[in-house]
């Protein structure tokens, strides 16, 4: 499938109003709609009305949304300017809320620009093994991604050992070198939570509270590159902060979330079956 045809919207007769109906690739192991996937479609929402690239949005999410049952997307414009427009998009299903979108929209022209973010230096992505934790399936994400670890430990290596909090996994949407849309850097940077496990050495991940996505420069790339740092987990919940990648080495968006930590039962299953080997 086409990572196009994974935010392709359905309009209808209201100009700020869209349904879509969310593909099984979209789906997590647990067949609840990713995170990041919603807000993907909302950013394509958002660009759609306003007519304008999207610069920064912030999703917050409030309810599980299982399967692929169509969903309802709302726009509301709140202030268009002359380069910049401030719009929100609420995601529903059924009548039930799923995801909030708030979103700044726009571009200008100006005389300096730059990236001072530095890309570390990690193996290609055809040297880092597998990430090994997802099956591949057709009823979920693991037949439409494939992640290769980077930096960290795989999941037999957690030992309960605490890490630097530093984590990085190329990403694989589709298949072939493509431009990379606000879709897939958002499903991307969902996997951010991951990290939470090689931060604490441990078998846990994250359900993401929110997801905010800022937007660099997009361009063709096989992979991306999604590198996390884990800034700090206290009272039950950690929060990170994360960049993404080209293969050339562009600055594509950068991601942060807060999340609940939680055991992450497919990591915890991996260890126990090799301790039984």
């Amino acid at each position: 499938m086409s990572t196009t045809e994974l935010f392709r919207l359905d309009p209808t007769d209201e100009p700020t109003r869209f349904t879509w109906e969310p593909s099984p690739y979209l789906l997590t192991p647990g067949s609840t709609l990713q995170g990041g996937a919603v807000l993907g479609a909302a950013a394509t929402a958002l660009s759609t009305v306003t007519g304008r690239p999207l610069l920064w949005a912030t999703a917050q999410y409030l309810s599980y949304a299982a399967g692929t049952e169509r969903c309802t997307l709302d726009v509301t414009v709140e202030v268009a300017g002359h380069n910049t427009t401030q719009a929100r998009c609420v995601v529903t299903r059924d009548g039930h809320e799923i995801v909030t979108t708030h979103a700044a929209l726009g571009e200008r022209t100006m005389e300096h620009d730059g990236v001072w973010a530095v890309m570390p230096e990690v193996p290609s992505p055809d040297a880092c093994p597998s990430y090994g934790v997802f099956v591949p399936s057709d009823d979920d994400f693991s037949g439409l991604i494939d992640i290769r670890l980077a930096r960290g430990r795989t999941p037999r290596e957690l030992d309960g050992t605490p890490g630097d909090g530093w984590w990085a996994a190329w990403f694989r949407v589709g298949s072939g070198m493509h431009p990379m849309g606000v879709g897939e850097l958002a499903v991307i940077s969902d996997f951010a939570p991951m990290a939470i496990s090689e931060a604490l050495g441990l078998a846990y991940t994250g359900n993401s509270l929110d997801n905010t996505i800022r937007m660099g420069h997009t361009v063709p790339t096989e992979w991306v590159l999604l590198s996390v740092h884990v800034n700090h987990i206290v009272n039950g919940f950690g929060h990170v902060n994360a960049d993404l990648w080209a293969q050339d080495r562009t600055l594509l968006a950068q991601g942060s979330q807060s999340a609940v930590v939680r055991e992450n039962t497919l990591l915890r299953r991996l260890m126990v079956h090799d301790a039984a080997d």
